[in-house]
């Protein structure tokens, strides 16, 4: 099992100057052909980007397709396809 996460502020919150921090993280089972089998969110329009990468699960995404995906900008999912192995 690999992890891979990032902390952020979502681009939405630089005009209000908030200062409120997000979290993004997907999990990835490299013993059955780097697939991706978790996935968490907490930030802003969440259901959305939940339902955005659901497809993902269901399609079987492995590592390799999760990164050569584009994250629509500008919005938090973009985040997702930069996340860093912990």
């Amino acid at each position: 099992i690999e992890v891979f996460h990032s902390e952020f502020s979502p681009l939405e919150y630089s005009v209000p100057h908030r200062k409120t921090r997000c979290y993004a993280k997907i999990i990835v089972n490299y013993l059955d052909r780097e697939r991706v089998i978790g996935f968490h969110y907490l930030g802003p329009n969440a259901g959305e980007v939940t339902q955005g990468f659901a497809g993902c699960f269901i399609a079987g995404l492995d590592l390799q397709h999760w990164n050569l995906m584009v994250g629509i900008h500008p919005t938090c999912s973009e985040e997702m396809v930069s996340l860093r192995r912990t």
